[in-house]
């Protein structure tokens, strides 16, 4: 994944690489586990080591998360990458995404629409139920 990026000189633990993404430790194991996530280099000791492109791997798993892509569609995006799909194929899936996105966030702006009439109507009764409840001067 070309974006968003996150440039470290020296690899890091895994602590550190969540701090960066602003995600947990557990749900960097989770994308690896799941297959969404490849397993990073390990430290002499053992410690898992993150550079700066299983960094920037993990951040796209982050804003792709971020825009409600599921679990699964990460699975099978990670798969095709890792089977070699083309960039075309590999363009294809978050086209697909991209759509349901923009979907979600029209459905998202009629609601905010209609949150905002009902708010709207509140405030109007309050202010008509104020001024019929004031003693006439």
């Amino acid at each position: 994944m070309l974006l968003p990026e996150v440039h470290v000189d020296e690899p890091v633990t895994i602590s550190v690489a969540a701090d960066l993404l602003g995600i947990t430790v557990d749900t960097i194991r989770y994308y690896e586990k799941e297959g969404i996530a490849p397993s990073p280099d390990r430290g002499p000791d053992g410690w898992r080591r993150y550079d700066t492109a299983a960094l920037s791997w993990l951040a796209g798993t982050v804003m792709l998360r971020g825009t409600g892509m599921s679990v699964q569609e990460m699975r099978e995006y990670a798969a095709a990458y890792r089977a070699g799909a083309d960039h075309a194929e590999r363009l294809a899936l978050l086209e697909q995404h991209h759509s349901a996105v923009l979907a979600r966030q029209a459905e998202v702006q009629r609601h905010l629409a209609a949150l905002e009439r009902k708010i709207k109507a509140y405030r109007q009764t309050i202010v008509a139920t104020s001024d019929s409840a004031r003693p006439a001067a």
